[in-house]
């Protein structure tokens, strides 16, 4: 489809039917969900085990073949967590796993297939151990983190850095910095002073964010018809 032919209406009941099913399903799984947030199809979105909160405005866009899950495993008597700011973002297919700590600033985002792993999981020689190494994964305020990037245990990423797509981040990396590579390594600094515009100026008005969008669906989709969405659901034509 080279546009959305959907008339508005159907555009506002997908939303409200999202919004519900988060609020209704998905919002009780966290440990404290913050105002706002926005869950593309929250069905396929997993919140599994203890003690995992989010600030306001979280932002989760997933589809049913890249599922976002954040999974606390832990022992009972050392519990995990992982604590997410306000105004993050995560794409589709992105896994945070926490045996210890997983700390996410605020604005961070999070993109496609991304992982965050705060434990190995098994021992090199002893596959068995309850209790395999782990240390805890600070993620600063403004970090982009690109497509199919992994960060590993034990890892504190600085203030507004960036890590490339499908880099292996085993090592901290400062703030204002990008970072590539097997393993990661610093490629260029930025600017400490910016000036930045960050989800966090984005999100400032969500009330006044939430309005503008609405204004910009309804006149994206002015002129739909239900009848003009089935024939191109039924009968596609070239254009459409």
């Amino acid at each position: 489809m080279r546009r959305d032919h959907r008339p508005y209406w159907m555009h506002a009941l997908w939303e409200a039917v999202e919004n519900a099913w988060a609020e209704q399903f998905l919002a009780p799984h966290f440990e404290a969900l913050g105002p706002h947030p926005k869950i593309v199809r929250p069905w396929n979105v997993e919140v599994f085990g203890p003690n995992v909160r989010a600030g306001r405005a979280i932002h989760i866009i997933s589809r049913r073949d890249q599922p976002v899950s954040f999974t606390v495993w832990s022992p009972q008597d050392a519990p995990g967590r992982i604590d997410i700011g306000d105004c993050c973002f995560f794409a589709g297919g992105v896994r945070i796993l926490a045996a210890q700590a997983i700390t996410i600033g605020d604005g961070a985002l999070i993109a496609r297939n991304a992982t965050l792993s705060d434990s190995d999981w098994h021992d090199l020689y002893d596959r068995i151990d309850p209790r395999p190494a782990s240390a805890p994964i600070v993620i600063g305020r403004n970090v982009w983190i690109g497509d199919g990037a992994f960060v590993g245990k034990g890892v504190t990423i600085g203030d507004n850095s960036v890590i490339a797509a499908r880099a292996v981040v085993t090592k901290d990396i400062p703030a204002n910095t990008v970072a590539a590579g097997i393993p990661a390594a610093p490629v260029k600094d930025l600017d400490p002073d910016g000036p930045y515009k960050t989800r966090m100026d984005m999100l400032g008005d969500p009330e006044g964010l939430n309005a503008f969008m609405e204004n910009a669906y309804k006149d994206a989709l002015k002129g739909n018809s239900t009848l003009g969405w089935l024939r191109s659901k039924l009968f596609p034509r070239r254009g459409d």
